[in-house]
C-alpha cells in the first residue's frame, strides 16, 4: 500500500550537532530502508536548521516552534516568515508545552529561588499558549512536549489549558509519551482524536498497560532521536533507523500482526501531519 514509505518516526532531531558527523550515512540508509522522519525544532535558530534539512531530503519533514525550556520569546512574526517560506516542509508547531523536571530539580538543589521557579512556570505556560494560538492560525497540528516532575502534574496543567480550546480544531501529539493508562484515558476523554507518539522507552520499561489503553488510531512512532534509545540497541547513539523496534513492540503488545500496526501508523502519521505524498 506504501511502496515508499516503510516506517515513519514522527520525532528526531537529525539536524542537531548529534548528528553533524553522521546524518548523511544515517539519512542515505533511511532512504534505502523507506524510512522517513520529522525532525523537530526546539528555538527559533534549532527550527531554521531543521526546515535545512528537510528541504534537502524528500523523506524528511519539519516542526517549528520554541521547546519549553529552551530561552527567548515566541516571535511570531519570525515564525510566520519562516512558514511562509517553508509550507512545504514544515507540517507542525513545536515541539512546545510544559516541563516541570528540570524546574523542580533546579528548585530541590538550590539553583534558583522559589520566585524563579514560579517565574519559569509562567514562562512556559505563556509560551505554550502563544504557540497553540499560532498553531489554529495557521491550521497546523502540535507536537507537544509534557514532562511532569511527580504525580503528573505538568500534564494536568496541560489539560487544564487543553480544555479552554475544546471547541477548537486543535490538533495535538503528545511525544514521547510514557504516561500510565489513567493519563491515557484522561487524553481520550478530553478529545478523542488526540495523539501519542511511544519512544524507544517502551522497549525497556514496563507501558504495557497504557500501550494496551492506547487504541492504535491513537498511537503514532518516534525515536526522539539522539536520546532514548531502544532495545537491542541500548547504548548506542539513536537514530531513525531503529524505529523498527518500537513499531515492533506495539505489535507484539497489542497482539496484531506487524504489517498490519506498520501500515495503520503510517496511515494515522500522513493523516494526522496532513502529510500529501
Amino acid at each position: 500500500m506504501f511502496e515508499n514509505i516503510k516506517y515513519f518516526d514522527i520525532h528526531s532531531h537529525l539536524h542537531s550537532d548529534f548528528f553533524k558527523e553522521d546524518a548523511n550515512e544515517i539519512i542515505k540508509e533511511m532512504k534505502n530502508q523507506k524510512i522517513w522522519s520529522i525532525t523537530v525544532g526546539v528555538d527559533f535558530n534549532d527550527s531554521k536548521k531543521a526546515v535545512k534539512l528537510a528541504k534537502e531530503n524528500e523523506n524528511i519533514f519539519a516542526t517549528i516552534g520554541i521547546h519549553p525550556t529552551e530561552k527567548g520569546n515566541f516571535n511570531k512574526t519570525e515564525f510566520q516568515n519562516l512558514l511562509n517560506e517553508n509550507k512545504d516542509v514544515v507540517i507542525g508547531i513545536g515541539e512546545c508545552g510544559l516541563d516541570y523536571y528540570w524546574p523542580n530539580r533546579d528548585l530541590n538543589q538550590n539553583k534558583i529561588t522559589e520566585g524563579e521557579f514560579k517565574n519559569k512556570l509562567l514562562r512556559q505556560r505563556g509560551l505554550f499558549i502563544s504557540q497553540i494560538d499560532f498553531s489554529l492560525k495557521n491550521n497546523l497540528p502540535m507536537m507537544l512536549h509534557i514532562r511532569s516532575y511527580k504525580n503528573s502534574d505538568a500534564y494536568i496543567d496541560t489539560f487544564k489549558i487543553l480544555k479552554k480550546y475544546k471547541d477548537t480544531n486543535l490538533k495535538v501529539n503528545f511525544h514521547f509519551f510514557t504516561e500510565d493508562e489513567k493519563i491515557v484515558k484522561k487524553i481520550l476523554k478530553l478529545n478523542k482524536n488526540f495523539m501519542c507518539s511511544l519512544p524507544g522507552v517502551i522497549t525497556f520499561a514496563d507501558l504495557n498497560d497504557s500501550i494496551e489503553e492506547l487504541p492504535l488510531e491513537n498511537i503514532m512512532s518516534e525515536t526522539d532521536s539522539p536520546f532514548a534509545t531502544p532495545v537491542p540497541y541500548r547504548g548506542k547513539q539513536n537514530n531513525p533507523l531503529y524505529v523498527k523496534e518500537i513499531v515492533k513492540k506495539i505489535s507484539e503488545v497489542k497482539k496484531i500482526d506487524l504489517e498490519d500496526v506498520k501500515i495503520k501508523l503510517i496511515k494515522n502519521t500522513l493523516n494526522f501531519w496532513n502529510i500529501k505524498l
